[in-house]
């Protein structure tokens, strides 16, 4: 290779499709050709599909075909070519030395339409990949279905894979590099059978990861010491609930009291195996009645049941193993001793809870949030704690919109445990131990509230996403939002289709390999 040529690449790239009988729209190329850019996706409308694509290689450089069926080296050349639907069409250019490849997924007609908008005024972003999943389900083009989506920095699936007919994706994290997490669940359920982990480095295996005889709920999965933690759900009955009302279905307001059944929550650590290590359980440590801020009605077995608690994250804190909790239904997140179990600390909401633990007051409170999240350089100790705590705010059926909001927090003295002289006699701590305090350091605010979902995120260098939930008047389907510390938007990425992700999660290009993405993409776990 000529040193002063550089790599060689393709300068030139076109694509075409047969016309359809369905009178589909023209096959597009996305995004636009460029020298630099080497992934990209066409929507193939049919499970076979006839396309024409003509390249022109660089000077001294030749292209050629490399799959799906390989082609002659020439300067310039144009090939028709059968392509199912998950086929990749991969081309490339080549000086006898070094080869350059670039690939064009065959999307299947019912991945929903992605709209991805930077906003280059604004700045770029850091290199990275944005994992989503789409929690509506359907089954066909128009409907579009479910799927599990990694996108790289030009929107573009790298990997996805297809949910079964009828369910919803949520989750789609990565734990481990090389490896995606994500779970599979019924439209308007809080349940799921197990979370899909597949291991995408050769030799590809999937793992379902449940803890046995448990309820699987689908809102966490995290990896504390080698084992697995998740949310159970299990109903509680015989709960005294007077004073609360509970919101139903249709509107109306229910007036509970003695006998209630809660939908009682458990965080469950659990062996690969599913072998129960132990489990820690929201009623043991919290009074539904005195505790629950936003009580809703839920479908039970024969009867209704009270969703007082709503867990919906985890945070493990990596100084010490212990954890960071979300319930969407106390408006509160709130620190675990897990050696203990003890609750050291407790931000929003009610001050009350059975542990006696430091209560922790919140400027510009958050309601029926999501993804509560340690920041980096968050210290703990006995007698408290102090450094940011990020959040999603959903501010469902409250007056303003939804936003991520990045608190200052500074814990109290007392610290909850048994010994805690500052503790009250009720076990409320309210004035009784040294108070604590949590003020907005930063907050970006989206167009409306949410009605769930919803996560945020921050990188290393600052800038972060948001990911919006089930935003009340989408955008349309706005999934999420990059911006910068100054709250510039650097990106958005929508669902054209006005489907909705629970999260959005950024990680760094080290995470995975590209070419283990490309070779999985679109296959069956």
């Amino acid at each position: 290779m000529d040193a002063d040529r550089g790599a060689p690449q393709l300068v030139a790239l076109s694509l075409s499709a047969t016309a359809q009988a369905d009178s589909s729209p023209p096959m597009e190329l996305v995004p636009r050709f460029s020298s630099t850019i080497h992934d990209y996706y066409v929507r193939c409308p049919s499970a076979t599909n006839a396309i024409t694509v003509s390249m022109t290689a660089s000077t001294g450089a030749s292209s050629l075909l490399l799959q799906p069926t390989p082609s002659p080296s020439l300067p310039a050349q144009t090939v028709a070519l059968s392509v199912n639907e998950n086929e990749a069409i991969v081309l490339a250019a080549t000086d006898g030395d070094a080869t350059t490849e670039y690939w064009i997924r065959c999307l299947p007609g019912d991945v929903p339409p992605l709209q991805w908008t930077p906003q280059a005024e604004n700045g770029t972003p850091s290199p990275g990949y944005y994992l989503v999943g789409n929690q509506i389900p359907g089954g066909d083009a128009s409907s579009g279905g479910s799927y599990a989506l990694v996108l790289d920095g030009n929107g573009v699936p790298v990997w996805y894979a297809r949910a079964p007919p009828g369910e919803g994706v949520a989750n789609v994290d990565s734990l481990v590099p090389n490896a995606l997490s994500f779970d599979l669940f019924a439209s308007g359920t809080y349940a799921t059978a197990s979370f899909e982990l597949q291991n995408l480095a050769p030799p590809r295996a999937t793992t379902h990861l449940a803890p046995a005889g448990t309820e699987v709920d689908l809102h966490e999965l995290r990896l504390l010491n080698g084992n697995y933690l998740i949310f159970s759900l299990s109903p509680k009955a015989g709960v005294d609930l007077t004073g609360l009302r509970a919101g139903l279905a249709d509107g109306g307001i229910q007036t509970l009291g003695p006998g209630s059944t809660i939908l009682d929550c458990s965080i469950v650590e659990f062996t690969s195996s599913g072998a129960v290590v132990s489990t820690w359980t929201f009623s043991d440590h919290f009074d539904p009645a005195k505790d629950s801020t936003f009580p809703q009605a839920v479908p039970g077995v024969g009867e209704e049941w009270i969703d007082t608690f709503h867990c919906n994250s985890i945070d493990i804190d990596p100084a010490n193993g212990n954890l960071l909790v979300s319930a969407r239904n106390m408006d509160s997140i709130f620190y675990v001793d897990w050696s203990s179990g003890a609750v050291l600390w407790k931000m929003g909401g009610s001050p009350y809870s059975y542990d006696g633990a430091t209560y922790v007051s919140v400027d510009d409170p958050f309601f029926r949030q999501h993804d509560a999240r340690l920041q980096p350089g968050w210290s703990q100790t006995r007698a408290g704690g102090s450094g940011q705590v990020s959040v999603f705010d959903d501010e469902t059926k409250m007056a303003g919109p939804a936003r991520a909001v990045t608190y200052d927090v500074v814990v109290g003295a007392g610290d909850g445990g048994a010994d805690d002289e500052s503790g009250c006699e009720d076990g409320s701590t309210g004035d009784c131990a040294a108070p604590g305090k949590a003020t907005v350091a930063w907050q970006y605010k989206g167009p409306a509230s949410s009605a769930g979902g919803g996560s945020f995120r921050v990188s290393d260098d600052g800038t972060s996403v948001i990911g919006w939930g089930a935003l009340l008047l989408r955008t349309p389907g706005l999934a999420f939002t990059e911006v910068d510390v100054g709250g510039h938007v650097l990106l958005a990425f929508s669902f054209a289709n006005d489907n909705s992700s629970y999260r959005a999660v950024k990680v760094p290009l080290a995470q995975f390999d590209l070419a283990t993405l490309r070779h999985t993409a679109g296959l069956p776990p």
